[in-house]
């Protein structure tokens, strides 16, 4: 299952490669935190198994619910780890995770191993740029229901791994209105 695209698409596989070989295996429980809003994230990190959300908190306490991660992904506030910025979200697992994880530090001396790696980087940089234009533009331009079944189509087995409140919060509708769509696509 792919969510966010740009570990596994082929052309990272070189990065994934890196992952495999750098990577520092972590387990991390249901519920504990990867990355801490407000703070800045300094790994990131390829997800051998399991899942993590990523969520912002509004500062009247509010929690919504923007990305997910899942295994085979890429999982980290890449902005906040590489332009050293507090992080804009908390990443936490969904279920008991693996992840192979590297420093900050540690990938920029692997992007600056060659040119081909110089080029993955940016590359990686252009494709978080296209997702999240992607997304804004989907928000803006696609209904709810759009939106649910561009998930779907994208993610076929979301619904066994993230609690329909969440993916409400993701979609941006309430847990009503993201009922009254499934029966209707049902």
């Amino acid at each position: 299952m792919l969510f966010n695209r740009h570990i596994a698409a082929g052309e990272f596989g070189p990065l994934a490669g890196f992952f495999r070989r750098e990577g520092c295996r972590l387990c991390v429980r249901a519920g504990d935190v990867f990355a801490v809003q407000g703070e800045r994230n300094r790994r990131c990190g390829l997800v051998e198994e399991g899942a993590f959300r990523y969520l912002h908190e509004t500062a009247e306490g509010d929690r919504h619910v923007v990305g997910f991660a899942f295994a085979g992904e890429f999982v980290g506030d890449y902005i906040s780890m590489r332009n050293a910025a507090p992080a804009l979200v908390r990443i936490e697992a969904m279920c008991d995770s693996r992840v192979l994880a590297v420093g900050n530090d540690r990938l920029e001396a692997f992007y600056r191993t060659d040119a081909a790696c110089e080029r993955l980087g940016r590359r990686v940089a252009e494709r978080l740029l296209l997702e999240v234009y992607e997304r804004l533009l989907q928000r803006y331009a696609a209904t709810p229901q759009e939106r649910y079944e561009a998930l779907l189509a994208r993610c076929p087995g979301l619904l066994d791994l993230v609690p329909l409140q969440e993916l409400a919060s993701f979609l941006g509708v309430r847990p009503e209105t993201l009922s009254r769509i499934r029966r209707r696509i049902r």
